[in-house]
């Protein structure tokens, strides 16, 4: 299993606040948050975290708290500037090899997270009724059809991919065609080739009412 963290991009309205992964949350800067929920559930994981923006920061903060450091792999993105979402999974495409989660390193984890999360059901994305975010989704027949904005189906913005399928966004990303792609326009890509992506409801009570 590998969880990789695209966490070199500053997000919008965010540049302010620094190293994305050192943004204190709950007297816990998220990195260390992140970490501790992932071993919590997946004690074997592979962590795989692409850095870039203030990344000094981050190596500095890493310094000092070796115990985390030891435990992930670090991937210095030099142009986060320059590309977008595809190309930073590109520089982690050698981890695009088994079960593999993908989400941002400004996602605060819940204690809960993953409780009901069932790897049997092929590739997911994590979605939620609660937690108003930009991007949304149409789901019809229990499978995701199409992502975009201003779309109700909040996405959570946790992917992941089973093994059968990681092969598939590995092609993606290894097209430099492809290497301005926000990772919700390769979702798309693959759907349109028809991967099965099935929603992974958050919320303790799913809703019916589906899109």
């Amino acid at each position: 299993m590998n969880f990789i963290i695209l966490a070199d991009k500053f997000q919008k309205r965010m540049k302010s606040k620094g190293c994305v992964g050192l943004i204190n949350i709950n007297n816990k800067n998220i990195i260390q948050s992140q970490h501790k929920l992932i071993k919590k559930f997946f004690p074997l994981a592979n962590i795989i975290y692409v850095y870039g923006f203030e990344g000094k920061k981050l190596l500095s903060f890493l310094k000092k708290n070796n115990n985390l450091a030891n435990d992930i792999i670090l991937l210095f993105n030099k142009h986060y500037e320059d590309f977008n979402n595809a190309y930073s999974l590109f520089l982690a495409k050698e981890y695009l090899d088994d079960d593999t989660f993908i989400l941002f390193g400004d996602n605060i984890l819940t204690n809960n997270i993953f409780d009901r999360f069932d790897h049997n059901l092929g590739s997911q994305i994590f979605i939620s009724h609660k937690n108003k975010n930009r991007l949304g989704c149409i789901i019809q027949d229990n499978k995701i059809e199409n992502i975009c904005f201003d779309l109700d189906n909040y996405l959570y913005e946790i992917y992941y991919f089973s093994k059968k399928d990681i092969g598939l966004l590995k092609h993606l990303v290894d097209n430099e065609q492809n290497h301005n792609n926000f990772l919700f326009e390769l979702l798309n890509k693959l759907i349109d080739k028809d991967i099965d992506i099935k929603p992974f409801f958050t919320d303790r009570i799913r809703v019916n009412n589906e899109k």
